[in-house]
């Protein structure tokens, strides 16, 4: 997955490196919300209160 992936990234380079930088950065947010996501509920497990 991740050879095609970078694969497609090559092809559209050769085309507009703004398209290109476009792809990187929506890349790089999905992987930030997946972070995100799991940093809360590692928060949430962790954060209960004391009985």
């Amino acid at each position: 997955m991740y050879v095609s992936l970078l694969r497609l990234y090559v092809e559209i380079a050769d085309q507009s490196p703004l398209l290109y930088l476009g792809l990187v950065v929506l890349l790089m947010a999905s992987w930030g919300l997946i972070v995100t996501a799991i940093g809360e509920v590692m928060v949430r497990l962790f954060d209960r209160p004391q009985r």
